[in-house]
């Protein structure tokens, strides 16, 4: 698994930013809905989100308690089938599961009853290349399934990318919901849009949101993408997931704000991204 995209978002230049804001002047009356000048602006004024550490800390096994449910929900093991404990670092378990409880609150019934994982503590000598799993702080999301074995969410790009009209449009919005909730938490997510490796899992962790919970930044491929998919698989727009910030995009994100009752702009602060994102979530 490679998670390099956003651990290395560092912080904000600001001389870079203001330089930007000077050359938006000249743009702003171009079209409305941009407003390039008011984004550099909004950049400007945030804060950089808590970063907990640099990089990954390895732990050894025992320094981890093993979880055998998230949000009151059985964990299994996507490769075997069966009822699993996984090692998790208590912090990042303790939100993950807030997360994953307000979401089965979205949810139509039958509620979920297991969560089928690739897993969440590894060894290095496994997976050499640093990661959060290194340190318990990750997780890989498989299923969301209902105890007659319905899932309720699959995140498995590689067995439905070939699937088709309605039955192709019900999994990517359960799909894109369930990530706009894991967003709404946490900086990293990584979905299929990511790479090959992600074609089977959600990867999730708080390398650096940790407690702050996420902020949007229109640099990020990762999180630009996964906006533009929510944006066409929940709410209907027609934009593709290109990664870039461009003005479909913008227009698209103002026009979910407006109907979730927010108005403003998704570059605007935490209070709007989280809005976006719960009010994808929400929808049915």
């Amino acid at each position: 698994m490679t998670e390099d995209e956003p651990h290395r978002r560092g912080p904000r230049r600001r001389a870079v930013l203001a330089t930007g804001a000077v050359t938006a002047l000249g743009l702003a009356g171009a079209w409305v809905a941009r407003d390039p000048l008011q984004e550099t602006m909004d950049q400007l004024a945030q804060d950089d989100p808590a970063t907990p550490s640099t990089d990954p800390t390895s732990v050894a096994a025992e320094q981890l308690p093993r979880h055998d449910q998230l949000a009151g929900t059985r964990l299994y093991y996507e490769i075997s089938g069966t009822p699993t404990g996984f090692r998790i670092e208590p912090a990042f378990a303790a939100r993950l599961s807030a997360t994953l409880a307000r979401h089965w609150t979205y949810l139509p019934a039958p509620a979920p009853t297991q969560i089928w994982s690739y897993g969440a503590w590894v060894r290095p000598e496994d997976r050499p290349r640093p990661s959060w799993h290194h340190a318990g702080r990750a997780f890989d999301l498989a299923r969301v399934r209902a105890s007659d074995g319905q899932d309720l969410v699959s995140c498995r790009y590689d067995l439905w990318q070939n699937s088709s009209g309605a039955q192709r449009a019900a999994i990517e919005r359960a799909y894109w919901r369930m990530a706009a909730s894991l967003h709404h938490d946490f900086e990293f997510v990584l979905t299929y849009l990511y790479d090959e490796a992600h074609h089977n899992h959600i990867h999730v962790d708080d390398g650096r949101s940790g407690p702050a919970g996420s902020t949007f930044s229109p640099g990020s491929r990762v999180q630009v993408q996964a906006v533009q998919a929510m944006c066409r698989h929940v709410w209907g727009h027609d934009i593709r997931a290109s990664g870039s910030w461009d003005d479909d995009t913008r227009s698209a994100t103002q026009d979910v704000l407006e109907r979730v009752g927010v108005g403003g702009r998704l570059t605007q602060g935490q209070r709007h991204w989280r809005a976006f994102l719960d009010g994808t979530a929400r929808r049915s």
